[in-house]
């Protein structure tokens, strides 16, 4: 099972296959090639909730989540299709202190601030050695202030993979950046 969650994650990581990477090349995002905002994409997060369904240990989620990624325009006729493989760095306090890796990916819903997100958790979390804990699911709403600023509202849920993790309930707001 860990297995197949490790080449889950290394297929999000990866979707962006060289075709797209062709398109975004060919039609870079609006403002990228005058010397506007990149493809880059920073952000950070503040998140809380619950894990569900835990046979012992505290229930409550309080983390920090911190990225990169590069959205990639996989749009034809200018249709806002964008793809963005991601990076996430988690630092959490509850249930406990623990550190939490996250490879994945988001797509945009063309013509609307939303964002569907699907990443991969391997994190310290109950215990001392990292393991996958979580695959997560979940969506984004996106308002960009200005061409380099934009505020996110995001839920994620997901499915776990580790007997010692519950069904992970996740509200996170933040901020994205795009140098």
């Amino acid at each position: 099972m860990r297995a197949l969650v490790l080449i889950a994650a290394l297929a999000a990581v990866a979707l962006p296959a060289p075709g797209l990477a062709q398109a975004a090349k060919a039609a870079p995002l609006a403002g990228s090639a005058q010397g506007g905002p990149s493809a880059l994409v920073l952000g950070g997060s503040l998140a809380g909730g619950a894990e569900l369904g835990l046979s012992s240990g505290k229930a409550g989620l309080l983390e920090l989540e911190l990225l990169a990624g590069w959205d990639l325009d996989a749009s034809t006729g200018g249709t806002g299709f964008i793809i963005r493989p991601e990076l996430g760095l988690a630092l959490g306090a509850a249930p406990d202190g623990h550190v939490a890796l996250r490879p994945g990916v988001r797509v945009a819903v063309p013509a609307t601030p939303l964002w569907l997100r699907a990443a991969a958790d391997w994190s310290t979390a109950r215990g001392k050695d990292p393991a996958w804990r979580w695959v997560l699911l979940g969506a984004a709403w996106e308002v960009r202030m200005t061409s380099f600023l934009g505020f996110t509202l995001e839920a994620d849920t997901g499915i776990p993979v580790s007997g010692r993790s519950g069904v992970p309930l996740l509200v996170r707001a933040g901020a994205t950046f795009r140098p």
